[in-house]
Formats: C-alpha cells, sequence, structure tokens
C-alpha cells in the first residue's frame, strides 16, 4: 500500500516535469503550441514554461522587485503569481478567432515569428523573439505592435516603473 503511494506522488510530480520538458525543433511549432492553448476548454499553460533562460532571469528580477505587486495593491486584491501579465495574451479574458502565425525570419541560433488573431473583436499583433538553446527553441521577448499599445516584454519588465 505505502509502496504504491509512493508511486502514485513520484508520478504526479513528474508530470509538471514532463510538461515542461516538451522541446520545439522549429519556431513555428514553439508559437503553434503557445497558441494552441487558448482553444475554448483547454488549461492555458503558465507562459513562463516558453521563456529562454535570459527571460527567466528578467521574470524572476521582476517579480523580485515587485513590478507586478502595484496592480494589485492598486485594485486592492492580494498579490499572486497567477495574475502576472500574459505576453501571449495580454488580455483578462479570451475569445481568439483569425489567429495567424507567419512564417519564422532565422538566423542563426535566433528566430523572428508574428502573430496576429482577434481577441473578441479587438485586433492584435505581437512580434516573438526566440533563441535556440540547449533544450529547443525558446521565447527570448514579446512585443506589441498593432494598434494597441505598444510595448516590449523585456524592457517593460525592466524599465517600466509602472509596470503592467
Amino acid at each position: 500500500m505505502r509502496l504504491s503511494l509512493v508511486v502514485a506522488t513520484a508520478l504526479l510530480m513528474l508530470v509538471p516535469a514532463v510538461q515542461a520538458a516538451e522541446t520545439y525543433d522549429d519556431p513555428k511549432a514553439l508559437v503553434s503550441a503557445i497558441y494552441d492553448d487558448y482553444h475554448l476548454g483547454r488549461t492555458v499553460a503558465d507562459p513562463s514554461l516558453y521563456y529562454s533562460t535570459r527571460l527567466k532571469g528578467i521574470f524572476d528580477q521582476a517579480i523580485e522587485n515587485k513590478v507586478f505587486a502595484s496592480d494589485a495593491a492598486m485594485s486592492g486584491s492580494e498579490f499572486t503569481l497567477n495574475a502576472v501579465f500574459n505576453p501571449f495574451l495580454p488580455d483578462l479574458n479570451a475569445l481568439l478567432f483569425d489567429v495567424a502565425i507567419g512564417e519564422p525570419a532565422v538566423i542563426g541560433d535566433r528566430a523572428l515569428v508574428t502573430v496576429s488573431y482577434h481577441n473578441f473583436d479587438q485586433p492584435r499583433l505581437l512580434s516573438i523573439a526566440m533563441i535556440k538553446q540547449d533544450d529547443g527553441w525558446k521565447v527570448d521577448d514579446v512585443s506589441s505592435m498593432g494598434n494597441e499599445e505598444h510595448w516590449l516584454l523585456s524592457w517593460a519588465l525592466t524599465y517600466d516603473p509602472l509596470g503592467f
């Protein structure tokens, strides 16, 4: 009985590691996987699963510097990591359609892919920069360049005094 409990616990602990260990040999496959998460009825993965080592470091430093905490303080709610900005879908609610993923421009171990979609009736245009690491392609930065407010994720996390 105890052995089966230990085995079950070990398997449950491996499930997130298996999800995080998924690698992408193609930049477009990575971006497609990110946006596949947003189909109705699916649980959206933590966006940081797709981040490069550099972007994770910037993100962790932003959390340490409490970049996101001011948003919670202004709304009167408690800060939680679940409420942190998602660069792939920077809206609170999602009903995506017309998702179009461009062909990647690849130079060496760097790639750039554009993504456009409508969330409800709001058009979005994002540019996703990627880097090939030992564990496959990872997102190294995200920028918003459509009609909405423009931002560059790494800059906002590092220098924007107002955060998101």
